[in-house]
């Protein structure tokens, strides 16, 4: 996957995310998604040519389990035979429930 179609996806849900910054103008907006990434692998090609695995992290926050534009998500990832692992945990303090996973997209980090 490259990440142009990583958020074609997120845009299918209808709903605000947002890249790298976890506080924005629409933090009490639900379900909300924030993604950043966190890791680089470089892929050597033949020749002179790079390209790069970039690892992000999928934050996708909710005021209820399983909601529905979470499915959705992971229906949309498993059609494009993404299928992650998703962790869950509920914050306490904000009343709200935080789903996240990490996916590898191809992208050019030089």
């Amino acid at each position: 996957m490259k990440k142009n179609e990583l958020i074609s996806l997120f845009k299918k849900l209808d709903i605000v995310f947002n890249e790298g910054i976890q506080f924005m103008e629409q933090n009490d907006s639900y379900p909300r998604i924030v993604f950043f990434e966190y890791l680089w692998e470089d892929i050597l090609a033949s020749g002179n040519n790079y390209t790069g695995l970039v690892n992000y992290q999928i934050s996708f926050r909710s005021l209820q389990p399983r909601d529905p534009k979470l499915i959705k998500l992971k229906k949309l990832l498993n059609s494009s035979n993404i299928h992650p692992k998703i962790s869950h945990e509920y914050i306490k303090d904000k009343r709200e429930f935080h789903s996240y996973f990490s996916i590898e997209v191809l992208e050019n980090v030089c």
